[in-house]
């Protein structure tokens, strides 16, 4: 006897494969994006937040106390990546430490540096200094800038095999990029793990 289909059961497929079709416009709509339309993804640990492209793998980067550093990297061209790194004490301002980052570039063969300057759009005013350059077919977008009281230095770089997705990304991490100011990498206060649960299983 040849099978049948349940009534019904047509419009029920039907149904779920608009509702899974749907679901996925509406993330694809609705997920923060940079300028360049790439979807973006919320990074938040106990020391660190930061805006990094969606799909990108972690890294899973550790650092001593008194610094927070954490990686992403696309899995389809791992050339193309970015590292958050936060340090207190601060040290040299910003802009001596981009200096300080492009002197030590400018010896090395094929160095190519596009930009070294301020910029000052950042949030809550802030001015950070970007050193922009190409080395070996990379291309690469290093900002300085120091945030929280005492001041965190912090360093954003982003790294990509093409210079076009590089300045579709690169403004948009950095301005994502925020160190938990009291968070236990700068802090001795002891306080709870926030990635521990309220309540212990029975």
């Amino acid at each position: 006897m040849p099978a049948t289909t349940p009534p019904g059961a047509r419009s029920r497929t039907a149904f779920a494969l608009a509702a899974i079709v749907v679901a996925f416009v509406v993330g694809f709509l609705v997920a923060p994006r940079g300028p360049g339309g790439m979807p973006l993804a919320t990074y938040h640990d106990q020391d660190l937040w930061a805006l990094v492209p969606a799909g990108w793998k972690d890294e899973g980067l550790v650092a001593p106390y008194g610094t927070a550093k954490a990686g992403w990297f696309d899995l389809s061209n791992p050339q193309d990546s970015e590292t958050v790194q936060a340090t207190l004490p601060a040290g040299p301002t910003p802009q001596a430490r981009a200096s300080a980052r492009a002197a030590q570039l400018r010896g090395l063969k094929g160095y190519a540096q596009s930009y070294l300057g301020p910029l000052s759009h950042l949030p809550g005013g802030r001015t950070a200094w970007l050193l922009q350059y190409e080395l070996s077919g990379t291309y690469t977008a290093v900002f300085e800038f120091d945030a929280c009281t005492p001041a965190i230095a912090m360093t954003v770089t982003v790294d990509s095999s093409s210079h076009t997705t590089l300045y579709k990304l690169d403004d948009d991490l950095a301005e994502g990029a925020e160190p938990v100011c009291d968070g236990p990498a700068f802090s001795a206060t002891d306080r709870a793990d926030i990635a521990l649960p309220l309540t212990l299983p029975s």
